[in-house]
């Protein structure tokens, strides 16, 4: 009669538990992916309206999927304009506002700022 080692057992069921994990760590990952549609881009008069028109604007720079603005005066903004083209959120502080854009950052700040 054929009998297996207790320590070739465990080695198998602890190779076995290892496998199970990673495989339900693989499809946890991709179940889980939300799956995010970007923003519209909107124009660049709409998003200078947006920010209390282009002579309140006074410069800017992008930092990863954040664009950091600095204007002249900031009660011109228009939070609601601001939502609607494409901006997923905003951080206002008293010297820059922050647009939050996530997946295309780069593309609306090169059509806002580089156009």
């Amino acid at each position: 009669m054929f009998t297996l080692n207790p320590l070739l057992i465990g080695l198998l069921i602890g190779l076995g538990v290892i496998i199970l994990g990673v495989l339900i760590f693989v499809l946890i990952k991709i179940f889980s992916k939300k799956r995010v549609k970007s923003l519209p881009i909107a124009s660049k008069s709409e998003y200078f309206e947006a920010l209390g028109g282009e002579d309140n604007y006074i410069d800017s720079s992008r930092e990863g999927s954040r664009i950091i603005v600095h204007l002249k005066d900031y009660s011109k903004i228009n939070k609601e304009k601001i939502k609607e083209a494409g901006v997923t959120g905003f951080i206002e502080k008293s010297d820059k506002l922050t647009l939050v854009v996530k997946d295309n950052a780069e593309e609306v700040y090169e059509k806002i700022f580089n156009a």
